[in-house]
């Protein structure tokens, strides 16, 4: 299985889903509520990420769309990293 994503990330998004194990391959589209990811662990989920990639969330990503898939998570992280390289 192929992932978009950087290992930092699904290490991250792993210690956030619960209900996981950790010989389970986690893909592009696995519902991470499914998963879960409940609104406290998407807040904590959100503060990892944001320290682990020198970024912070915009509210117009502080959704369910984005925190709907491991892939959309992933989206949403990937275009606030480019954003700060490019600056």
């Amino acid at each position: 299985m192929t992932t978009d994503w950087d290992g930092p990330f699904e290490d991250v998004l792993r210690e956030h889903l619960s209900l996981l194990a950790p010989d389970v391959p986690l893909a592009t589209d696995s519902n991470l509520s499914g998963l879960g990811l409940d609104s406290l662990a998407s807040i904590q989920l959100l503060l990892s990420l944001e320290e682990a990639y020198s970024v912070a969330f915009p509210d117009d990503l502080l959704n369910a769309d984005t925190f709907d898939t491991a892939g959309s998570l992933w989206r949403g992280v990937a275009s606030l990293r480019d954003a700060a390289d490019v600056r």
